[in-house]
């Protein structure tokens, strides 16, 4: 990350303009993106030290993630071409992770909605062999005996 990051003074000193004339969306997202990493990277260290294992397991992860997009980032200022192939390969890997964690947490939900569908359902049965039960129970024609 250092050297990428000495290659974009080279790049800003090679021209006139500022980096934030030129690749104004970028710099802020590459900014926002190493603020992310550092901040992820001490809080992962801090949360394994505090005993939760998986916990900084996960923080480590984000960092890595966080750290990969900024060196994606850096690559899409100085080599555009590389850097967008680059960053569609780091959009894979980002769906990649968001699946692989997300699963347990939507594979419980969608159980939890089955069931209270399967309860509604048979609620509802109830209610309507009730209801026809008491209708079956009266004289169709109303005529008094």
């Amino acid at each position: 990350m250092a050297i990428l990051a000495g290659l974009l003074q080279l790049k800003q000193g090679a021209g006139k303009k500022s980096l934030f004339d030129t690749d104004y969306p970028t710099i802020v997202i590459l900014i926002v993106a190493l603020i992310l990493y550092s901040g992820s990277l001490i809080g992962g260290i801090y949360i394994r030290q505090a005993h939760s294992i998986n916990l900084g397991k996960f923080m480590s992860k984000i960092s890595l993630l966080f750290g990969a997009l900024a060196l994606v980032l850096e690559l899409v200022i100085l080599v555009p071409a590389l850097g967008v192939a680059s960053l569609l390969f780091w959009l894979v890997w980002f769906v990649g992770f968001v699946a692989v964690y997300s699963y347990p947490y939507v594979k419980t939900l969608f159980t939890k909605a089955v069931g209270a569908f399967e309860r509604l359902k048979e609620y509802l049965k109830n209610m309507i062999i009730a209801c026809c039960s008491t209708m079956n129970s009266e004289d169709p024609i109303g005529l008094p005996t």
